[in-house]
Parts: structure tokens; C-alpha cells; sequence
């Protein structure tokens, strides 16, 4: 997608000049996020990850900063999250636990 309309996108939810638009693009590109190509003197931004990659790549930052502060805090707080949630979920959290204890679905 040109610059251009990427920053007319923008501009429906904030209001940020141009100028603005084209250097969060042109970090987001540095950070590995978009990359930025150059065509017959156009630049073109494209998604250098997915959204389901960005989202797991932010939780899983997020997760890995909560067990920094304090770990046994931080399972506390994941435990009461997932006893407020549908029974499905405990019994799927349940499940990915006993892979990885018992060595299967590294990673």
C-alpha cells in the first residue's frame, strides 16, 4: 500500500499530519513490523508479519515482563483468569500443560 493511503486510512481514526504518518511508518519498518519497498519511485509498505504473529509476539512479551516482576504472582493472576473463564478453556490449558510436562509440543 502507497504512503498515501495508508495516512488516508490513519486520518479516519486520528487526526496526524502526513509527515507524522510516514515516520511511524518508516520505525515500524526499522522494527522489522512492515517492510518498505521502493517501486518506480513509490514507496510501498506490506506486512512483514502477520496480525496472529504481532498478537502472540506482544503476549508473549506481556507474559514474559508479568513473570519478571514475580512469578508466583503472575501464575496466581493467570490461574484466577482462567478459572473465570468457560470450562473449555481450563480443560485446553490442562491439556497444553501435560504436553509440555511431559516433553511432547516443545517449543
Amino acid at each position: 500500500m502507497r504512503g498515501r493511503d495508508l495516512y488516508t486510512e490513519i486520518r479516519r481514526e486520528r487526526n496526524i499530519a502526513y509527515t507524522t504518518a510516514l515516520t511511524v511508518l518508516g520505525r515500524l519498518s526499522t522494527k522489522g513490523f512492515i517492510k518498505k519497498d521502493r517501486e518506480s519511485g513509490t514507496i510501498l509498505f506490506t506486512p512483514a508479519v502477520s496480525r496472529q504473529a504481532y498478537e502472540s509476539m506482544v503476549t508473549e512479551g506481556f507474559v514474559q515482563k508479568a513473570f519478571e516482576i514475580s512469578p508466583d504472582l503472575a501464575i496466581s493472576a493467570f490461574a484466577d483468569m482462567f478459572y473465570k473463564m468457560p470450562k473449555g478453556s481450563l480443560d485446553n490449558l490442562e491439556k497444553l500443560l501435560e504436553k509440555k510436562k511431559s516433553g511432547k509440543n516443545r517449543g
